[in-house]
């Protein structure tokens, strides 16, 4: 993680002696992410570098040393971290963070197949199953039929959403079926999504969280529910057009970061769901 201008000291401080929009505190500088562990980064990387591939440009000698290192330290996939919502507190054992070490590993085996790139292939192939196994059987609710948002948890993540992205799993699953339905239920704040739930922390609906929601119900052919929520979120942007990080509902003001480049990226992949999946009869 970098500074704007290239700083890599980032240490986190907190200014007592000033508040913020509306006398919000802490106010802080610098970033703890920047000494935070997040495993999902590296799918993240992977998952770009295998859609670039598909488009034509494959990985230079460079470029595929480089695509090696990280898919080795994906090797980490059995270590605690803080995931993508860069938690403050212990580390945990997320699920999204766990499923985007499996698309690092399935990336560059694809990657090194298609591109005929020497690889660890048996090793990767090893790990990639014990992700798997780990996942089904402790990042999964048997009770209610649903993914968790950590390792023998019960809470919900809509992080979870992602997870059909990177193939791990595919939409129309029924695993997925009931927890896309059982985050719609559990997170909802009036039409839209928060992140999850945290005892004693407030915070608006986070908007990208409900762009994924429309993601996932268009690939599942519930195209009259993508839309409805699809129209919902697009609601909360100002008259330019542009949206925030978050959106209190009550109040109905956007909160956070704004504009938020996160939101305007999934707005994007979600209208281009519904476009590849149109409602009947239109």
């Amino acid at each position: 993680m970098y500074g704007v201008g290239g700083e890599r000291r980032l240490t986190e401080e907190s200014l007592d002696y000033l508040e913020g929009y509306r006398g919000a505190r802490p106010v802080r500088v610098g970033n703890a992410a920047a000494g935070q562990l997040q495993l999902d980064m590296y799918g993240e990387l992977l998952e770009l570098s295998w859609r670039w591939h598909r488009r034509g440009n494959s990985p230079d000698e460079d470029y595929w040393r480089f695509l090696v290192e990280l898919v080795d330290a994906a090797e980490r996939w059995a270590e605690p971290d803080q995931g993508l919502w860069e938690m403050r507190g212990e580390p945990q054992h997320f699920v999204h963070s766990k499923v985007m070490c499996w698309a690092t590993l399935n990336r560059g085996l694809r990657l090194a197949q298609e591109c005929l790139r020497k690889a660890s292939e048996t090793r990767w192939k090893k790990v990639r199953e014990e992700i798997r196994e780990a996942i089904e059987s402790e990042g999964y609710d048997e009770g209610r039929g649903v993914f968790t948002q950590s390792f023998g948890g019960k809470d919900l993540d809509a992080a979870l959403l992602l997870i059909p992205r990177v193939d791990f799993i595919d939409y129309r699953d029924e695993r997925m079926l009931r927890t896309t339905n059982a985050i719609r239920e559990d997170l909802d704040d009036e039409g839209l999504l928060k992140r999850y739930r945290s005892e004693g922390q407030q915070e608006g609906a986070f908007l990208p969280c409900s762009f994924w929601l429309v993601e996932c119900l268009a690939h599942q052919g519930r195209t009259e529910d993508a839309q409805a929520v699809f129209d919902r979120t697009l609601a909360t942007s100002n008259d330019l057009g542009l949206f925030s990080e978050e959106y209190d509902t009550q109040a109905r003001e956007p909160l956070g970061n704004f504009p938020q480049g996160l939101t305007h990226l999934s707005h994007i992949s979600a209208a281009v769901a519904l476009a590849d999946h149109p409602q009947r009869g239109l």
